[in-house]
């Protein structure tokens, strides 16, 4: 991999960290403020309940995001980066431009996601 194509995917994986981080941050800081602010009949409470559970899902796909952005940078240290973790393929540039956490070639997630009978 050409190290201007990595730079540049090293570039985008840590602006994606910050935001995930960010985004995490606000969601939980957000949603620990409304827990205070509990007041109402029981249609209120079960609505503010929603809520919260939206917010702290919100936060916990966010996480599983961050993860895989921080194992990508992680890979990038270890000269590891784009390669699949299931058949030690090389990624597709394409791909890793799309989506530069992805861990694995379109064929093996392919078939993670759609397992034969």
């Amino acid at each position: 991999m050409d190290k201007k194509d990595l730079a540049s995917l090293k570039k985008i994986l840590i602006r994606k960290k910050t935001e995930l981080l960010n985004k995490t941050n606000n969601a939980q800081r957000e949603a620990c403020a409304n827990l205070d602010t509990d007041v109402g009949d029981e249609i209120d409470t079960a609505s503010q309940s929603s809520e919260k559970e939206i917010y702290f899902e919100l936060a916990a796909n966010d996480k599983i995001a961050l993860s895989a952005t921080n194992d990508a940078l992680a890979k990038i240290e270890k000269d590891s980066y784009g390669q699949c973790e299931c058949c030690n393929s090389i990624i597709p540039m394409e791909r890793l431009q799309a989506i530069p956490w992805t861990r694995y070639c379109i064929k093996c997630q392919e078939e993670a996601e759609n397992p034969k009978k």
